[in-house]
């Protein structure tokens, strides 16, 4: 597999940006950090950008600390996204109005994506970004050793929620055998993934606290006053796989997730169904995206009010599938 035109792009370039999504998973930190790898190997000059704190559990990756969360000082030939539906997603927005000459190449996964690059290599039948950076590192021939095991294998267990979401497809299971074979310690990297520490075990149960059930939709929230109640803030507090336990109760068909961020005026939304219900439809009335089975959005506007709404169109969609 791969993308012979996204290979011939890369080598015909000298300057790149390489960009991952805000709001940070596994997949979009793994998968710019193999592309990193790759074009060490090609010789390019490159900087990795993330436009948000990286979360602490990853720090144990190899090169994590090239990732910058400040813009680039160079001028980019070509800008490479991965993961992301669209610039904003990646902090961007007025990339092409400042560097009108420079290439977009953009890789994703998602059926939400925008097609907005120059170059789009989109498959949606893959379960991981960090699998398509993959193809590329084998197209190129780059050694693929532990440390690049170990990004792989954590971009897919987070990315398939611990190999539980009906992402986890004989692809993935394949590639984090060849993983194991070359040292990775699948133990200790489900460890990290899901260790918490003990604020952010007291949040877990603020979150729960927090559980409404209503006909098949289960709703949990993150609000302000949560955070100080445990004595934690955004950078610190790690909600990733919160969204499992509403989603795994008998009979939910679809979970949201609402955080409040009220110092953007912001309300970030994560969808989830195991029900075969598709969650990207709905939260495209929102203007987010993702997969049938989890997907996410953000919307500005005050808290309560926005989380009414959602709630209320949710109810709806249910009613409809």
């Amino acid at each position: 597999m791969g993308s012979p035109e996204v290979f011939k792009t890369i080598h015909r370039n000298s300057r790149f940006w390489v960009a991952g999504h805000i709001g940070p998973d596994g997949d979009t930190i793994t998968s710019v950090l193999l592309i990193g790898r790759l074009l060490d190997s090609l010789k390019k000059r490159y900087c990795l950008y993330i436009g948000d704190k990286i979360p602490e559990k990853f720090s144990f990756l190899s090169g994590i600390g090239k990732i910058r969360n400040r813009r680039p000082d160079f001028l980019p030939d070509a800008l490479i996204t991965l993961d992301a539906p669209n610039l904003a997603r990646v902090a961007l927005k007025d990339f092409r109005t400042l560097y009108p000459s420079a290439t977009i190449v953009n890789i994703d996964h998602h059926l939400s994506n925008e097609k907005f690059g120059d170059l789009n290599w989109l498959d949606t039948g893959r379960s991981a970004a960090c699998l398509m950076a993959f193809d590329l590192l084998t197209m190129a021939g780059v050694p693929f050793g532990k440390e690049e095991a170990e990004m792989v294998f954590t971009g897919l267990f987070t990315e398939t929620g611990g190999f539980v979401f009906p992402n986890t497809t004989d692809e993935v299971f394949d590639v984090c055998a060849e993983a194991v074979k070359l040292g990775v310690d699948s133990s200790d990297i489900a460890l990290r993934m899901t260790a918490r520490d003990q604020r952010n075990l007291a949040l877990l149960g603020e979150i729960l606290s927090s559980l409404q059930v209503n006909d098949g939709l289960a709703t949990i929230e993150l609000t302000e006053e949560m955070l100080a109640r445990v004595g934690l803030n955004h950078e610190e507090e790690d909600s990733d796989s919160y969204i499992r336990y509403p989603t795994s109760i008998p009979g939910i068909r679809i979970t949201i997730f609402f955080r409040e961020i009220r110092a953007q005026g912001q309300v970030r939304m994560s969808f989830r169904s195991l029900a075969g219900v598709d969650v990207n439809k709905l939260a495209s009335r929102f203007g987010g995206g993702g997969h049938p089975a989890a997907a996410g959005a953000m919307v500005e506007g005050p808290y309560e009010r926005v989380k009414r709404e959602v709630i209320k169109t949710a109810e709806a969609y249910l009613e409809k599938v």
